[in-house]
């Protein structure tokens, strides 16, 4: 009698190609939508205990996907920042082509991660595919002093989060409703962050303002 257990991860029914130069977020939830599931799940799924609101491995994400890990590398803006085997880093320009132009490179990899293809920024920028790579894998100049390239919790976002935590959702809730309904590419210590120290803080200087002096 065989006593092995199956492997954990397994194709799933429906396969998806990724885009070119959009994030594991948002082709997890591309997957888990065609396959039935929520992408919650899904992402919850690939990351395992204890880090279930991280980052999945790159191989367990391509033994769902049924590609290689090498594809999806190509293809995902930030597969550099997935755990997993060490890979070599990807060939890039000598030369940094923002040097004086950090703020484009932001720009550039915040469309990227949301789905933008690398060839249509390239185009629209009047850049090289190299250099939207560059601006992709150069963590100096595209990560915030926050952490890794999420949208910040302000201006509609922070109206959404707040419409929730007025419905008396916790942190973890309100990450599996962003994931499931919403295209926001924001992190659960983001939204954790946001509910612990920025909400806090708005909230105590609206009472300084408005008590007496």
């Amino acid at each position: 009698m065989n006593s092995e257990l199956p492997p954990r991860f397994a194709p799933l029914p429906v396969r998806l190609r990724p885009c070119l130069g959009e994030s594991a977020n948002y082709y997890i939830r591309r997957l888990a939508r065609a396959n039935h599931l929520k992408p919650s799940f899904l992402h919850c799924y690939l990351c395992g205990p204890p880090q279930w609101f991280g980052k999945p491995l790159l191989e367990n994400l391509a033994t769902v996907a049924g590609h290689s890990p090498e594809a999806l590398e190509r293809a995902l803006a930030d597969a550099n920042a997935l755990g997993g085997t060490n890979r070599p880093r990807r060939r890039l320009p000598r030369k940094n082509p923002f040097t004086r132009h950090q703020g484009l490179a932001q720009r550039v990899a915040q469309e990227a991660l949301k789905g933008t293809q690398i060839r249509t920024l390239a185009k629209r920028y009047n850049l090289r595919s190299w250099d939207v790579r560059f601006a992709l894998e150069t963590p100096h100049l595209t990560t915030a002093e926050t952490g890794p390239l999420t949208d910040p919790v302000t201006g509609e976002l922070a109206d959404l989060v707040e419409s929730m935590i007025s419905r008396k959702l916790n942190g973890r809730q309100i990450w599996t409703e962003l994931m499931d309904h919403h295209d926001y590419l924001v992190t659960y210590d983001s939204i954790r962050h946001y509910i612990r120290y920025t909400r806090s803080r708005t909230s105590h200087c609206q009472d300084l303002w408005i008590t007496p002096g």
